[in-house]
């Protein structure tokens, strides 16, 4: 047992919860579910952030105060979060009493040791993101991040002296190669500070909504700064009380605001005398057909629409819809890199990781119980059982792992592996063909490691793990054979009916109704054929790999230079870099659709697409040729 601190960004409230907040919401709070189901003494934060000059300005156009602008939108972000099953310990809003008085100490303390001193600013400023930017870091005079008109600001202004820890931080980055996760985003914040810092802009004297200077009433603390000090304001941090009792924490954060966190952050700290994070894990973007979600481009994806759409699509209730987008958000969304978000995907997902494997298992077990008119299963163990709760002890301590990296995608497949495993293990073992101890021993054993690999899952769908243990007649557990045995509900049909691409009936199944009538689990049939017509007009051709390396900043996209014979010279750019390094693949004959629209991934046209075959572990195995055809071979 210890404790734990997780952290989302507070989010700014010139917009309400989209996606990629709430990616980041559901992400922490699954953390915070295992650590308390692990006995650690946990707290979770989230919030918004509430102050700044575009605050004002969508305040003004809405005919309100900033105050009552910013009450509205608060509002909603605890509404959403309630919807998404979010069971934050605290929600820390900055035009709070309590927050407003730690950015007073807090810059003040900075002030009396020399780290805060007054000077003139002039450079440019993004209202949007409430960012300063360097004009080599303009795109084409736009904000980067937002693409919009930025403002040329000069003002009397007292600075941050963050060159003054620019040493310490590079320190930090080397001694603690895990401070930033993923590794391409320790690099990334590494070659900015080793690039040269400068002292940063601290407050303002143009912006009247902020936290009043307490040494210089004329100012105003700047957003950014006033908003990092949330992650200790939460947890009651005064100037003479130094020692929380759950800092350090780790931040959970979207890529376009690593330098505030791993740069920003940690010198304020040391400025402060307080331990830097523990972690900052910083993940990628939501993309929809490539491109980041904003408002701008309207490609936004709502939460409720979302869950409401799987719910009428799939039959389930509410809550068990907003489960199945909390699982396929955290096992298939950006942690890593930008990751496109489509119902494809999600329904891809949910066939192949609930509806078959977790769901259908349960089902097959009762239904076999049932037809065997089997309706209690006291403890019994043998050679079977010793042989799972080893299986199960090696998945465990996989799991763990990863959840002690925050690592959410590893720990689910690891959960899943335990699913698989049991799969295998029903087929294996035939059930049908034993009877007495053994088949006691059988389903003792199958239902307690479903009920751990259930706990697993649990961080993720809260809702659904604990109506499977009702089912089982159980409490969710990590501990295999911890159980006195079983008196399962044998009426219950599937957890998750399977998506097929006709629609059914919407609204049929009730939250409880998921447990009354069994259901027939079907084979799946194509909906569609195409002709050969179609097919062929899939142009495949054979291409040598004559050049390969990674894209900068993505563990997974890989630059492919390729030779096509008579169509000549190809670049493509593959999500493959997670099995292959590019030196296993310079040489290599592989096959590509040659006749793709091109399209930008990283900045970089990809002109086609090379084929790989996704096994359950996840990863791409490239699509190989037999013999050394020549390049631009067709491929029928």
């Amino acid at each position: 047992m210890g404790t734990y601190y997780v952290t989302t960004p507070i989010y700014y409230v010139n917009a309400e919860p989209h996606m990629g907040s709430t990616y980041t919401t559901v992400y922490a709070d699954a953390l915070a579910r295992y650590h308390r189901m692990i006995g650690d003494k946990t707290f979770f934060l989230t919030g918004t952030d509430e102050h700044g000059q575009n605050i004002m300005r969508l305040a003004q156009e809405k005919g309100l105060s900033p105050q009552d602008f910013v009450d509205q939108v608060a509002e909603k972000f605890k509404a959403v979060w309630s919807f998404m099953h979010i069971s934050n310990d605290d929600f820390i809003r900055t035009t709070e009493e309590r927050h407003e008085k730690v950015v007073q100490r807090a810059i003040e303390k900075m002030y009396q040791n020399g780290d805060v001193y007054l000077g003139t600013y002039e450079g440019w400023y993004c209202p949007r993101c409430e960012t300063f930017y360097n004009e080599s870091e303009l795109v084409e005079g736009n904000c980067p991040i937002h693409k919009t008109k930025v403002e040329f600001v000069s003002e009397q202004s007292y600075f941050f002296k963050w060159t003054k820890y620019q040493d310490q931080l590079l320190d930090l980055y080397n001694s603690q190669p895990d401070f930033v996760v993923p590794s391409t985003r320790l690099n990334e914040i590494r070659s900015f500070v080793q690039a040269g810092l400068k002292d940063i802009s601290v407050t303002r004297t143009s912006v009247p909504w902020g936290v009043p200077v307490p040494f210089d009433q004329s100012h105003t603390v700047y957003v950014w700064y006033d908003a990092l000090l949330n992650y200790i304001s939460a947890l009651g941090y005064t100037e003479d009380t130094n020692q929380m009792e759950y800092w350090p924490g780790v931040h959970l954060i979207g890529k376009d605001i690593l330098r505030h966190h791993a740069a920003l952050w940690p010198a304020m700290l040391m400025s402060l005398g307080l331990p830097v994070p523990k972690r900052v894990v910083a993940h990628g973007w939501w993309l929809v057909s490539g491109e980041k979600m904003s408002k701008s481009a309207g490609n936004i994806f709502n939460p409720y629409d979302l869950a409401k759409y799987i719910q009428d699509t799939i039959g389930l209730d509410r809550e068990a819809a907003v489960d199945v987008l909390r699982y396929f958000m955290l096992v298939a969304g950006p942690q890593r890199d930008d990751t496109d978000l489509s119902m494809d995907a999600i329904w891809l997902t949910y066939n192949s990781n609930l509806a078959n494997d977790y769901g259908n298992l349960l089902h097959r077990v009762l239904g076999f119980m049932k037809k065997k008119g089997v309706s209690e299963v006291p403890k019994s163990t043998g050679l079977r059982y010793v042989r799972v709760a080893e299986t199960i002890s090696a998945i465990a301590e996989k799991y763990h792992q990863s959840m002690d990296v925050e690592d959410i995608q590893s720990a689910l497949k690891n959960a899943m592996d335990l699913v698989k495993f049991l799969n295998d293990f029903f087929d294996k073992e035939k059930p049908w063909s034993l009877s007495g101890d053994e088949l006691a021993e059988f389903l003792y054993t199958q239902l307690e490691a479903y009920k751990v690999a259930t706990t697993m899952l649990s961080p993720a769908m809260p809702v659904i793990a604990d109506r499977a243990a009702r089912i089982l007649g159980t409490s969710l557990s990590l501990t295999f054979g911890e159980s006195a045995g079983f008196t399962p509900d044998l009426t219950c049909g599937p957890l998750f009916p399977r998506y097929k691409e006709e629609k059914p009936n919407a609204g049929t199944q009730q939250p409880d109704q998921a447990c009354q009538q069994p259901q027939e689990q079907k084979t799946q049939q194509f909906s569609s054929y195409i002709s050969y017509d179609t097919f062929a007009q899939i142009d495949l051709r054979v291409a040598l790999v004559e050049s390969a390396e990674r894209v900068p900043n993505s563990d997974k996209l890989i630059k492919l230079g390729l030779d096509l014979g008579p169509l000549g010279k190809r670049t493509i750019v593959a999500g493959i870099g997670l099995k292959y390094a590019p030196e296993q693949l310079v040489g290599r004959r592989i096959v590509v659709v040659s006749n793709l629209e091109p399209r930008k991934l990283k900045g970089i046209l990809s002109e086609g697409m090379l084929l790989a075959a996704t096994s359950e572990d996840g990863l791409p195995y490239l699509l190989g040729v037999d013999g050394e055809p020549t390049p631009g071979s067709k491929v029928k």
